[in-house]
């Protein structure tokens, strides 16, 4: 019996996982979840006869008419593999050369994070008499188009009537884009039919040379029942396997770092087509790969950010969302509201249960002085009520389960900012409880960890959350800059264990601007946990020691 499937090119980029969440509206606090542990030449996921028989992992090229048949009479090792037949092509223009891949298909068999550097990935190909192919090239596609190559299974007499196994070695950090086999068609008015069986992917050692080495090390799992550990990631980053690692051993938050910005979401040709120019629509591509990422893996996130001064595009005040006359404070307050609207509507219709926390306000305060940022166009169109009106908006949208937060780095050098703060223009939606928390970004040295300290206390005393939401701290690079670093980290967090068990910090959330120092927006400055070697550094091990000194007590 024989179950026919055409399948047509559409370049769905395997990047898009949200298809390994069989349940996406679960709660990621209440669903324990553990990467699965392999051991070097043990099997990852491979096409068998006995599992997803009725799914074929290849799809076919843009203009290509064909059919991948799953047969059941005829195989390797056992009477079932993949008959890939194509009926009609159109003149190709590099050599008549084609190819099936895994992310031509709707439902992905074989994903991005089931492949690691160093893993191996294989499979059998028979060529019949008329195959009409000069021959099979395995191709692991990955980075900007970028591939490599298994030896070419050739077309020729001796390889005719035999199964034959073809093999490539992941040899990159990348992240893979696509399993492909390419082929060159001899004559472009004649079908094309080979078989393709026993589709691999076998765990293997690292190829590249990095000195991350997990240990059974995880600040996750070492803080869990504290708070959450966390770092920022860009779309970028889920391009490269060892930050995939890293993050997904590490931490249980993750912040976009620019993709979830006004200037990246708002979409201004959509809104430049509405007859209400009070109504916003907003974009998720920007975000949606690291969202889909971090809820495949049950990664909660904080969304980064609404009203902020900087990085909110000038015509998204304007009469025609373009170059117009700025807009009234009526007009200004209505977009207010739809665009929190409409982001909680989306986030939590597309993504139920993995947005822990929004950023609503974003550093307002005066760079350098305890007062109002006045160079802001939220300011100029709404007034000095503007972070009251977004919270008010905010706390009418939100999830059940969200924190509403205010976010600014003004304070990492000294209390009196975060005063003006909470007895200033947050005064009133604290009073009336549309606020949740209250975020230090603690951009620092290693001699200025006090202020932030005596901060999640003001914070706490004015009743509410506090998270570290950017932390970097910067050093030299010796090794004594090093180990000062680690003293910085480990008594920072030191003394967040013992203000929250004194109940006179409430910081539920520890996370770090970036993973490696080479990301960071501080680069040369080492700021961070990682090396650009991806070793963890000194300050790495102060964390872990801060939470075990503290157990131990």
């Amino acid at each position: 019996m024989k179950n026919n499937k055409s399948l047509l090119f559409a370049i769905l980029s395997l990047l898009s996982i949200s298809s390994l969440v069989a349940c996406a509206g679960r709660n990621n606090e209440e669903e324990p979840f553990e990467e699965p542990v392999y051991e070097i030449g043990e099997t990852v996921i491979e096409w068998t006869e006995t599992r997803d028989s009725n799914k074929a992992p290849f799809g076919f090229q843009e203009g290509v008419t064909g059919s991948a048949t799953i047969v059941k009479d005829f195989g390797n090792t056992d009477k079932q593999s993949l008959f890939f037949e194509i009926t009609e092509t159109i003149p190709a223009r590099d050599s008549n050369f084609y190819y099936i891949g895994s992310d031509l298909v709707e439902d992905l068999y074989f994903t991005d994070d089931q492949v690691k550097n160093g893993d191996i990935i294989s499979l059998y190909v028979y060529l019949p008499q008329d195959c009409n192919i000069g021959g099979l090239t395995l191709r692991l596609m990955h980075g900007n188009n970028a591939s490599i190559s298994a030896d070419q299974v050739q077309a020729n007499e001796e390889n005719f009537g035999k199964w034959i196994r073809t093999v490539a070695v992941f040899d990159t950090l990348d992240t893979l884009s696509s399993i492909e086999l390419g082929f060159q068609v001899r004559d472009l008015n004649k079908p094309v039919k080979f078989y393709v069986d026993d589709i691999k992917i076998t765990y293997g050692e690292e190829t590249v040379a990095n000195d991350y080495v997990s240990n059974g090390e995880s600040l996750k799992a070492s803080y869990e029942e504290y708070m959450k550990i966390g770092g920022c990631m860009s779309s970028s980053m889920l391009g490269n396997t060892k930050m995939r690692q890293i993050a997904k051993e590490n931490f249980n938050s993750i912040t976009a770092e620019n993709e979830a910005k006004p200037e990246q979401v708002l979409d201004q040709a959509a809104m430049q087509q509405l007859e209400d120019k009070t109504q916003v629509v907003i974009k998720t591509a920007p975000f949606e790969k690291l969202y889909n990422w971090c809820e495949a893996h049950h990664i909660g996130v904080r969304h980064h950010t609404l009203v902020w001064y900087s990085q909110t595009p000038a015509w998204f005040f304007t009469e025609d969302y373009g170059n117009g006359a700025q807009v009234s404070r009526a007009t200004m307050l209505a977009r207010m509201e739809n665009f929190i609207k409409v982001t909680f509507q989306t986030l939590n219709d597309r993504w139920p249960g993995l947005v822990y926390a929004v950023d609503v306000a974003n550093e307002e305060i005066e760079n350098g002085g305890a007062g109002y940022n006045k160079n802001n166009k939220w300011y100029d169109t709404i007034g000095d009520d503007f972070v009251y009106q977004a919270f008010k908006f905010a706390s009418q949208y939100k999830g059940e389960d969200q924190d509403l937060y205010y976010n600014d780095y003004a304070c990492d050098y000294n209390t009196s900012n975060c005063e003006f703060a909470l007895n200033g223009f947050l005064k009133k939606a604290i009073e009336e409880k549309l606020v949740d928390g209250f975020g230090l970004q603690a951009h620092i040295d290693c001699d200025n960890i006090r202020q932030t300290i005596a901060n999640a206390k003001l914070i706490k005393e004015a009743g509410l959350k506090c998270q570290l939401t950017e932390i970097d701290i910067t050093t030299g690079s010796s090794e004594s800059d090093y180990q000062k670093q680690k003293t910085a980290y480990k008594d920072l967090m030191a003394a967040i264990l013992e203000g929250n068990d004194k109940e006179e910090m409430d910081v539920n959330a520890f996370i770090v601007w970036g993973i490696t120092d080479d990301t960071s927006w501080k680069r040369g400055q080492n700021p961070l946990l990682f090396t650009s070697s991806y070793a963890k550094k000194p300050a790495y091990y102060g964390l872990l020691e801060a939470v075990q000194e503290f157990e131990n007590k």
